[in-house]
Formats: structure tokens, sequence, C-alpha cells
């Protein structure tokens, strides 16, 4: 399970960032009508930490104002904060902390052409080991890797490495759900 430990040093302090937001996660009822804006590769250049990715909430007002848009690289601050999460260890439960981000300092957000880190970052590197645990493989891992160091690294090597592992993302279909689209 990730902790994301190498925050613990800078718990209840803020952070400059820089990230591809890949995702946007709407409101509703089980986030508490917040965004979750999901940040992969993400850097921290000053503490020379990398994360594979991230899940920021963020209040609607906010989101409206900020204006984001999706596979762009952004520079922002957020505070490292923590929360407790039950596990069982050895069949008992017990308490584990586990670190992340929050608060983006709207004031700091900005767009960032330029990355400071090199592909392929974790979240890539992370992306191209679980495709090539596919049973049919239509790319081998060079080809993969060759392909990022071609693709401009401004939130473009992101779009494409999420456009490739959703392509060889398999759904499966449990017997009752094709009933009750055959039946519906």
């Amino acid at each position: 399970m990730d902790t994301r430990e190498v925050l613990r040093p800078y718990k209840k302090q803020r952070i400059g960032w820089e990230g591809v937001l890949i995702d946007i996660i709407p409101p509703n009822k089980r986030n508490g009508y917040t965004y979750g804006l999901v940040f992969a590769s993400l850097y921290a250049p000053n503490e020379d930490i990398e994360l594979d990715h991230a899940v920021i909430k963020m209040e609607p007002q906010e989101f409206k104002r900020a204006d984001f848009s999706q596979y762009t690289r952004y520079y922002f601050t957020a505070a490292v904060a923590s929360y407790y999460k039950a596990i069982s260890i050895l069949g008992v439960i017990a308490q584990r902390e586990s670190f992340m981000l929050q608060n983006i300092n709207m004031r700091k957000l900005r767009e960032l052409p330029e990355s400071k880190m090199t592909q392929p970052t974790m979240y890539v590197a992370t992306r191209i080991h679980n495709i090539m645990l596919s049973k049919e493989l239509r790319h081998t891992e060079q080809e993969l890797i060759d392909t990022v160091l071609q693709t401009p690294n401004d939130g473009s090597v992101e779009r494409f490495i999420n456009d490739c592992t959703n392509s060889y993302r398999q759904t499966s279909v449990s017997k009752k759900e094709i009933e009750e689209t055959l039946y519906a």
C-alpha cells in the first residue's frame, strides 16, 4: 500500500509541485461535492520528491476560477497532510498513517510549459510495466519508451500513456450485468 512516506518530513508544510492534470473527478455525494483533481508525474523540485500521482480535492467555486485543461502541466503549491486508514496486519485491525496533498494555493497556480523532470517519470514507467503484463502485447517495452522519449514533455506523454493503457484495459462483465442489459 502506498503511504507516500517520502512526504512525512514535510507534514503540515506547503510545497511547490509540478504535475500533469490527467483526470477530473466530478463532485458527488461520496466526495463531499468537491472536485478531485488527479495529477500524474508529480515532482517537487526544491525537495527532489517524485510521486506517481495524487488526487487533490478542490471546492467547485475555486475549480471554476482555475479553468483547468486536461493533460496540461501545472505548477502549484499544496499542503502535505496526513490521514489514517484502517488496515489488517496479521489479522489485527490497525490505523496506518498515510500522506496526501491538499489546499492548492490559487495565487501560485499556473501552467508550466517546461518540465524539470525527464521521461519516463515514475508514473509513466509504472504504466509501461503494467502494459507489459498484458497477455496480448502490441508494443515492446522499448517501443513504448522510444515513443515516450520522442513525445514533447508538456503533458503529451501522459496523454499517450493513458491512451495506450486504456487500449490494453480489459473489462470483465458479470453474468448478472449481461442479463440486466439484455432484459432491461
